[in-house]
């Protein structure tokens, strides 16, 4: 009996909500841009008001911003979004939905910092939680290119969930797109390491992203490696070595590397430019498929 009253009220209250935003939206439609995006009241108020139900009231807003948050204009869409979403998780810390939920439509206007803001509330307020954190990370590195925020957020869901394969894929690729290319490596060896053995497809695709990554990351040192002792042996001399065997002969360097295939770097005494020859579409010992 007390269920079906509950959910009698939910009904109405559904039923009163729905006409009145429609209601308040043509009401509004002459206000300023900057004054309709504020005009839920704050997440203080609706505590109070609430009555003590706050997951419920954090359920109605996150309902109702899913279906008319394309209603505000496109300059102050972001500010109302953020405003939305803290609404909502203020009332609700624990609604990992609406963080998803606010970072996908703040990523809409590209607006990074807040979709960042939004991420580490969420994280801060649950300390076992790893998708938000591989969430925000997504954003930022495949749409924003920010490969040091990605890197973050990927260490604090590897952190959060060292058993997610994926997130140590994702982990390594951050390190090189970020020019750290040492612990990239390393991490692809460990990749390839865990993976060597099984024949799953999810190991096979794993081990074979580590092969493809660290074939190309050894050269990528190598070759950075060369370019300084290059630029080293050029402010030196004044002019560029005649063959990278001069490196070594002057101390540059310890020993001229070879690509992972085993063949020499192309070397250009003419402008002092290194190169690898060596197609990266290779088979043998590094990959086979």
């Amino acid at each position: 009996m007390r269920t079906a009253i509950g959910v009698l009220i939910v009904v109405l209250l559904l039923a009163t909500i729905v006409p009145a935003h429609q209601d308040l939206v043509t009401y509004t439609d002459g206000y300023s841009n900057e004054f309709r995006a504020y005009y839920i009241p704050s997440s203080a108020y609706l505590k109070v008001v609430s009555l003590g139900q706050e997951n419920f009231c954090s359920d109605l807003i996150f309902i109702w911003a899913v279906q008319f948050f394309d209603q505000y204009g496109a300059k102050v869409r972001d500010t109302y979004l953020y405003h939305t979403f803290d609404v909502i998780t203020d009332l609700d810390p624990k609604f990992n939905e609406a963080y998803i939920f606010g970072n996908l439509f703040l990523s809409l206007d590209k607006r990074w910092d807040l979709l960042y803001e939004l991420s580490d509330k969420g994280l801060a307020a649950n300390g076992t939680n790893w998708m938000i954190a591989w969430d925000a990370g997504t954003y930022a590195f495949f749409q924003a290119k920010d490969y040091d925020q990605a890197l973050r957020f990927f260490s604090i869901a590897y952190e959060r969930n060292p058993k997610q394969p994926m997130l140590k894929d994702l982990l390594a690729n951050a390190y090189k797109y970020r020019g750290d290319y040492e612990t990239s490596l390393l991490y692809w060896r460990n990749i390839l390491a865990e993976n060597e053995e099984s024949g799953t497809s999810q190991a096979r695709f794993f081990k074979m992203a580590a092969e493809r990554n660290i074939f190309d990351l050894t050269i990528k040192i190598d070759l950075r490696r060369l370019g300084k002792a290059i630029d080293a042996y050029r402010k030196r001399h004044g002019v560029w070595p005649l063959t990278l065997g001069a490196l070594r002969t002057d101390g540059e360097i310890a020993s001229i590397p070879v690509d992972p295939t085993g063949k020499p770097y192309s070397y250009n005494a003419r402008n002092g430019r290194v190169s690898c020859t060596t197609p990266f579409k290779f088979k043998g010992k590094f990959a086979k498929w």
